[in-house]
């Protein structure tokens, strides 16, 4: 049987005197309920987290959901049209408690993953829109709507739907309401929280992150946001540094200087949301290197987020590889550098004295070669791991 399909049923009785007894011919309507939110009357209310880490969300679905009998459409300002789009609307509510919230639907699965949002402003009384001429004062595709100028007190209605003209959906999601953090600390460079002991591994959130200091420029590097900040002393060895961001476009920058006078070391930005984006580069022992880690633009102020920082350092020695017969030759090198030891040479890394990675080899044996054939004269360091043990040395290439 297909949904909100009417059907005839013919419906017999059997009696063991009279024999077989035709009732009346019903029409039965086979009705599937809608979900309880299919209205703005009855939108769902959503908790105001403290933040936007989405501690507490609500779930929604839009399996036999049907057009608003309140909003045919909804269309107003920069609004694109979704007339024939929005046949499956679901609705959300919440009170502002700040002047920015963040909205976020995730965890979503089923037959359209795509989903578009509209909000209205549903004032202190908290009022549905009525007709298709109200306005809403956001509409996104983007799954992350930054709601600013919000009056708090108001009520605000979320409108989810498919971004689709299809039918019989079977989407589920959930969405959250957040609130904009405290400011970090760390929000200007001259504040940059110092990293001690490596390794380092921490969640940051920086959504309330200012562009107080502007757009951070260094030749060399490309233009950012004036983001989060943090430093660290060289030890000479290699240090590599990467951050993984929850749904937003994070780009890495590492410089030596002062704040406001920066030379460039490094940067990383793949240019896409929630991208991990990782930096490597050769230190000098008691330099300062000062992280930015922002929104990659010098013209756009855009949304940071809370992401996960990862800081460690291999320096100069092979004393753990040492100990395993590990020895390597020549160097200064031509063409090709040997390697030899009593364990399993796993892999070898060669990088640029910038910490680049130029190559790779994965050896697995207790012998091994890395040719530099065609790599132009000068310095280089390889990491070589040797039966679980790794070490750092620098080459002279001829």
């Amino acid at each position: 049987m297909n949904r909100k399909t009417t059907y005839g049923f013919l419906i017999a009785f059997f009696f063991v005197f009279t024999g077989l007894v035709q009732a009346n011919v019903n029409e039965i309507e086979n009705i599937i309920a809608p979900p309880i939110n299919d209205n703005c009357a009855n939108a769902t209310t959503l908790t105001v987290n403290p933040n936007y880490l989405c501690g507490t969300v609500s779930s929604g679905t839009l399996v036999d959901a049907t057009a608003s009998s309140i909003v045919s459409d909804g269309l107003g300002g920069s609004c694109p049209s979704v007339v024939s789009k929005a046949n499956d609307d679901v609705w959300f509510k919440f009170v502002a408690v700040n002047t920015s919230h963040r909205v976020k639907i995730s965890n979503i699965a089923g037959s359209t993953t795509d989903l578009y949002s509209n909000i209205y402003n549903g004032g202190v009384s908290g009022n549905c829109p009525a007709t298709a001429t109200d306005t809403p004062i956001y509409c996104s595709d983007p799954n992350i709507i930054n709601l600013n100028s919000l009056t708090v007190g108001n009520t605000y209605f979320i409108r989810i739907y498919s971004n689709s003209t299809a039918t019989g959906a079977t989407t589920t999601f959930d969405v959250c309401i957040g609130s904009a953090s405290i400011v970090p600390t760390n929000d200007d460079c001259s504040n940059a929280l110092s990293i001690g002991s490596l390794p380092h591994n921490v969640n940051y959130d920086a959504t309330s992150a200012t562009n107080n200091a502007g757009f951070i420029t260094a030749t060399g590097c490309i233009a950012m946001n004036d983001g989060v900040w943090y430093k660290i002393i060289g030890d000479g060895g290699i240090i590599s540094i990467t951050a993984d961001p929850d749904s937003w476009n994070l780009a890495i920058a590492i410089y030596t200087g002062t704040c406001g006078t920066f030379s460039c070391v490094d940067d990383s930005n793949g240019g896409a949301i929630g991208v991990t984006e990782g930096v490597t580069f050769s230190s000098t022992l008691g330099t300062t290197y000062y992280i930015n880690i922002a929104y990659p633009s010098g013209t756009v102020n855009g949304s940071e987020g809370t992401f996960d920082l990862a800081i460690t350092s291999s320096t100069l020695s092979i004393d753990k590889i040492l100990a395993k017969g590990f020895s390597y030759y020549p160097n200064p090198v031509d063409k090709v550098l040997k390697m030899r030891a009593n364990e399993n040479i796993q892999q070898i890394s060669l990088y640029s004295v910038l910490g680049k990675e130029i190559k790779r080899v994965h050896q697995n044996d207790i012998q091994a070669e890395l040719s530099l054939d065609q790599l132009p004269a000068g310095t280089y360091f390889v990491k070589a791991m040797v039966g679980g043990s790794i070490g750092t040395f620098k080459i002279l290439k001829k």
